[in-house]
């Protein structure tokens, strides 16, 4: 496919438009000063844990095809890959195509409105059963924040924004959570956000891979992300749980988890994190997060060709199979090559800027950790990568344990023009968000921010159950008293006996949901059991607001027998919908 050119030749000026700025700021890839944040907030702690090569071709290939045949053909196992031409774990799935049937069969939906539910909307595609495919007659936002999460839930599904009339459609303020198994999701922007309604802030997370432990038949195999965008996840920004098998993210841009919102830890702004076995993260852009860019506690994942910008931490973190118990018993065979990390505003000078943090323990891991670049970070017995075992240095390996057939790997010098050309939902027409993304890494600019908006967030709220003179009590969702959210921040009473009278908070503690806020200053009445309080979140650091999405309509006119089966083995619909991401890659 067009977007899958290794080195695009519209865009073929972007490495040297790269090395002047470099040149310019006295940075190199290899080498750079760090810069910190003038107004960074309370350092929370590094809560690093989770909730929880290649020829394999160790020299790529220097001059690769730049534009390969759409009609790449087989996978080498045999099996057609759901995007052509692309390798992955799951990639065999037929997704929505109906070639999982004896005489292949499809129902396409056409989504007509942006309404959240109901007829012609996504969800009623999502929730139908069979295989079936979502296309798109309108551009827009589809504003979910009503749902709180939104949920795919039966199999054999694919959802084409690549269909969708320019700019194409973003999902607003929900958390999308796959629970079923075949799914594949291109070209769909999910912006989750900090409205206060919606999915509770401590679970907020952009998308969501999860099922249920105690269920065979609700533990998602076989999922491929290509060309999504996901931003503003208040708990992860993307998470793919170890219930899930099978999952490939390909070419996506990942972005501004919510740094000091509403998050009952306070601090979070996480970027991907990743315990499914059998995962594949290749061609992604990872930017402005704290932490987890990503964390991966799976016992088999190849991580390839990313650009990690701008973590406040480390990049990558291998964090020890022990903190997951569903991985008990396995053996770690991870592959990591041809990655870029850059620091960036946010990214502190008593920080390191290691590329990966290796942090197992289990014997007979096999780790192949090479071909990466990384800011400043200097360990000549294994470039770009911090050990924080003792046992770590004895993993190491020279060919990667873990590969898929077929795949291959730019060199890390190559990587960082590869993902600025090709990653996100509509990498030919970026909206405001990614587009800006892109430019602060081009710019090394841009910062970890806190809100979506400038609009101070009033969140929690409660009933006061006590006060004294320096005190007051109420219960609120997600009290977590392992955190400070609350501390420095202004408490109000805003209705009640001692109404218009605002605090700095002083400290905190959690008893249950019952959250408990001790003052730096008395209050000048005592607040009443009658009266309420709530908190400001500033917001003075943010994303600039919600983007404008235009709503365009356009009538897709599909082309006729289109579940026939080709001679390359894809239907007629999906060599339609193949042409139509070529449009906006």
């Amino acid at each position: 496919m067009g977007g899958r050119s290794l080195l695009p030749g519209i865009r073929a000026s972007l490495s040297w438009l790269l090395l002047l700025l470099t040149l310019a700021s006295g940075v190199t890839v290899t080498a750079c000063s760090e810069r910190s944040s003038s107004e960074a907030p309370p350092d929370p702690d590094p809560d690093p844990e989770p909730d929880p090569g290649p020829d394999p071709d160790p020299d790529p290939d220097p001059d690769p095809d730049p534009d390969p045949d759409p009609d790449c053909g087989p996978m080498p196992d045999g099996t057609l890959p759901i995007v052509p031409c692309a390798v992955g774990f799951g990639m065999g799935t037929p997704a929505g195509s109906g070639r999982n049937l004896e005489v292949p069969e499809t129902t396409v939906y056409k989504v007509t409105n942006l309404n959240p539910s109901g007829e012609g909307s996504l969800k009623q595609c999502t929730d139908a059963s069979g295989p079936r495919v979502c296309v798109f007659e309108v551009s827009g936002t589809i504003d979910m924040t009503s749902l709180g999460t939104y949920s795919i839930d039966n199999e054999y599904l694919t959802i084409a924004g690549q269909t969708a009339p320019s700019p194409g459609v973003t999902l607003r303020g929900v958390s999308l959570r796959v629970e079923a198994n075949d799914v594949l999701i291109q070209h769909i922007k999910v912006r989750t956000g900090d409205a206060i309604e919606g999915r509770t802030p401590g679970d907020r997370d952009g998308i969501y891979v999860i099922g249920k432990s105690d269920n065979p038949d609700r533990q998602p195999i076989n999922v491929i992300f290509d060309h999504i965008s996901v931003s503003w996840g208040l708990d992860e920004t993307f998470t793919v749980k170890d219930t899930a098998r099978n999952v490939t993210i390909l070419d996506s841009i990942i972005s501004e988890g919510l740094w000091y919102n509403m998050h009952p830890k306070g601090g979070h702004s996480k970027g991907l994190m990743i315990s499914a076995e059998n995962m594949l993260i290749k061609g992604n852009l990872i930017a402005h997060h704290d932490d987890r860019a990503p964390l991966e506690t799976t016992p088999a994942a190849i991580t390839v060709n990313n650009v990690t910008y701008n973590t406040r931490q480390v990049g990558m973190r291998l964090s020890p199979l022990s903190n997951n118990s569903a991985h008990d018993g396995k053996v770690r065979t991870t592959t990591v090559a041809g990655n870029v990390r850059l620091t960036g505003p946010n990214s502190e000078t008593r920080r390191d800027s290691a590329w990966v943090v290796v942090g197992e323990r289990r014997e007979g891991s096999r780790l192949y950790i090479e071909d990466n670049l990384c800011d400043g970070w200097k360990n000549p017995d294994w470039p770009c990568v911090r050990v924080d075992t003792n046992e770590g240095m004895g993993f190491r390996v020279d060919e990667p344990p873990l590969w898929l057939e077929g795949l291959t790997v730019l060199p890390a010098s190559q990587t960082l023009d590869y993902v600025l050309a090709n990653a996100g939902a509509w990498p030919a027409q970026r909206d405001e968000v990614d587009a800006r993304i892109v430019a602060e890494v081009i710019n090394r600019s841009g910062r970890i921010i806190n809100c979506v908006g400038s609009e101070t967030i009033l969140y929690p709220t409660a009933q006061v159950s006590s006060a004294s003179e320096s005190q007051v009590r109420g219960g609120i969702p997600d009290c977590d008293s392992s955190k400070t959210a609350y501390v420095g921040r202004t408490v109000e009473i805003y209705e009640g006996t001692g109404a218009g009278q605002k605090r700095e908070v002083k400290s905190q503690s959690c008893s249950g949901n019952t959250l408990t806020l001790n003052l730096v200053d008395s209050w000048q009445t005592v607040p009443g059991t009658d009266a309420r309080f709530r908190i400001h979140i500033p917001c003075d650091i943010n994303a600039g607001g919600w983007p404008k999405v235009e709503e365009n309509r356009h009538t897709l006119t599909l082309p006729e027998d289109y579940n026939a089966v080709t001679d390359s083995g894809y239907t007629v619909l999906e060599l339609w919908l193949h042409e139509q991401a070529r449009k906006v890659e």
